[in-house]
């Protein structure tokens, strides 16, 4: 396969990749890629597949720069949690940080607390998020849950499902917020990055 081909084959899965973006921004990605990748490419005459493939793998995939962009998952209804054996296997096949980021989305909704203390065995693995980010969104999950792991786990497993329901009920979005502000953060953080270094 030559070079414009590849270049094309990668760029049409980015932009379907790509397609929970608004137009504008998946058009102004698509086109920032292009000329990166063709920038990268720019000291050959006439690039063979390997380089090509060389450059292309060092971006990633075009789900990890998707991911970057911070997309947010949609929440899945309340039967979500009889779906989760296939979301784990169709999992299987996505990178360690876009695993991370399912888990403490989607994650946060279908297993309350569990979902974004299990994140944080990919965000761990994750060779794309420096120290400082991984520390950072632990401490983002761990602030917001403090308040409703004190107040309605004690409640929970003593029975009390009426007053977590009821009286604890305020706290009860902090559950999920703890999720997807974590997630959010590492995906503007990456984002961050990705548009620093394609600028320099």
């Amino acid at each position: 396969m030559n070079a414009e081909a590849l270049v094309s084959e990668y760029l049409g899965r980015l932009e379907a990749a790509a397609a929970g973006l608004k137009p504008e921004r998946r058009a102004e990605l698509v086109a920032d890629l292009r000329d990166h990748i063709w920038q990268s490419l720019a000291g050959e005459d006439e690039p063979e597949e390997a380089d090509v493939r060389a450059v292309l793998d060092r971006m990633g995939t075009p789900a990890e720069i998707v991911a970057a962009e911070g997309v947010v998952l949609p929440v899945p209804p309340p039967h979500a949690l009889e779906a989760l054996p296939k979301l784990a296997a169709r999992t299987r096949g996505l990178s360690v940080e876009a695993r991370a980021l399912l888990l403490l989305t989607v994650g946060a909704v279908v297993l309350p607390f569990l979902g974004p203390v299990l994140a944080f065995w990919y965000v761990s693995a994750s060779n794309r998020w420096t120290l400082a980010q991984k520390r950072t969104a632990a401490l983002i999950v761990l602030v917001l849950l403090v308040l409703p792991g004190i107040l309605l786990l004690p409640m929970a497993f003593s029975g009390e499902l009426t007053w977590v329901i009821t009286t604890g009920s305020f706290a009860l979005p902090l559950v999920p917020l703890a999720g997807f502000a974590a997630a959010a953060y590492l995906a503007a953080s990456s984002s961050l990055v990705l548009t620093v270094s394609r600028r320099t």
